[in-house]
């Protein structure tokens, strides 16, 4: 599980609940407690410790930019960052889908190829209005590929096409996000196999503006270098 605030009520308060990793999982989580207050942030080369809650300087060789979140490096799934999968049709029987997810690749994140729908998602809570900027690669039109956004209603915030259009090279989306909470979800799945090898959707270089802490430090890009804590 993560941590993860809920929305500010009407005195600019809020409560820490602990959101599970896993779909349907539900039990052996901790209580929630009382979070802190609405206008608090961190500065940069700060990230917010989220079991303590407190603001804490990153490591040597990591930073972070404050007001924004960048995930950059794929090695592991970032903090956060969820992906599962669920079978298509559940009208009839199928393969089984609990596997069917996302996967890093180091520089990327690459999805499912199988008769499988696989989510990748990411909650984030905005302090202002902001911006979402990523970059992906969709080479095959045997998978379905759409991105959405919705606020934690499972309301959608916005009536655009979900659906991305295919390219033949890396390409920039960029959407405008509202202040508040903002779930964001990249999904696919692969509806026409006829046995031949499909190429996954891939992502990378995901930015996300207008928050008011990152609960995580990110390491240094190669040929950048930081002494000093924070």
């Amino acid at each position: 599980y993560h941590f993860e605030y809920t929305e500010c009520d009407v005195l600019g308060s809020r409560w820490r609940v602990a959101i599970p990793n896993k779909a349907n999982t539900c039990t052996g989580l901790p209580e929630p407690i009382r979070g802190t207050n609405c206008t608090f942030s961190c500065d940069e080369g700060a990230f917010l410790n989220m079991q303590t809650q407190k603001c804490q300087k990153c490591a040597a060789g990591t930073y972070s930019l404050g007001t924004s979140v960048a995930f950059e490096d794929w090695d592991t799934l970032p903090a956060g960052v969820i992906t599962y999968g669920k079978m298509t049709n559940k009208e009839k029987a199928g393969p089984d889908c609990s596997n069917s997810t996302w996967t890093p690749k180091g520089d990327y994140v690459a999805s499912n190829t199988d008769e499988c729908t696989a989510t990748l998602s990411y909650a984030v809570n905005l302090k202002t209005n902001g911006n979402l900027f990523f970059e992906y690669f969709y080479p095959d039109d045997s998978i379905y590929f759409e991105f959405y956004v919705q606020n934690d209603q499972c309301q959608s915030t916005d009536s655009e096409n979900r659906g991305m259009r295919t390219s033949d090279s890396w390409s920039l989306h960029k959407v405008q996000l509202r202040k508040g909470s903002n779930v964001l979800y990249w999904r696919t799945t692969a509806y026409d196999l006829l046995g031949g090898a499909v190429k996954p959707v891939m992502l990378k270089n995901i930015q996300v503006s207008g928050v008011s802490y990152t609960s995580e430090c990110f390491h240094c890009k190669p040929g950048t270098h930081s002494a000093k804590p924070g």
